[in-house]
């Protein structure tokens, strides 16, 4: 009848346990969330308005234009194109973009002059990205292909 005793002391041990454990697991993910919590990518509807195959009205070089249709406004300098190569300008430094990116706002794109860091537009299917960048993460939010082959020059 001794051993009796020793019950309770053995249930407040495992309670003890169990609450620790319980602890760890519910502070492990909510410190293990909080590094992906941060702004998140704006919400935009962006839209090709124009492509010229053979470049008439730009000295002959095909170009694209992405307009910000509808949407938040965002920073022009978190907001990136991107070419198939990886090489990546900010909106902000597109001579058509400006410092935001907002309702009404384009980037002409042709891979020469203010983005001529970018690959030159050479075939159809070749696609640029338009990139969120903010808070060491990186969001695609649009990508377009170029719709035929051109007909232009490039730089």
């Amino acid at each position: 009848m001794t051993d009796r005793g020793l019950s309770p002391v053995v249930g407040v041990a495992l309670m003890v346990v169990v609450v620790v454990l319980l602890g760890v697991v519910v502070g492990t993910l909510a410190f293990g969330f909080d590094d992906r919590l941060g702004e998140p990518a704006p919400q935009v509807a962006l839209d090709v308005t124009a492509y010229s195959a053979d470049g008439a009205d730009n000295s002959g070089r095909p170009y694209i234009e992405i307009h910000h249709r509808a949407g938040e406004t965002a920073d022009g300098t978190e907001v990136f194109i991107r070419d198939e190569s990886g090489t990546e300008i900010p909106w902000s430094s597109v001579w058509t973009a400006g410092p935001t990116v907002g309702p009404g706002s384009y980037a002409h794109v042709d891979g020469c002059g203010s983005d001529g860091a970018l690959d030159v537009i050479a075939a159809a299917g070749q696609t640029y990205s338009i990139v969120f960048r903010s808070e060491g993460r990186t969001l695609v939010i649009y990508e377009v292909a170029v719709p035929s082959p051109p007909a232009g020059v490039g730089c």
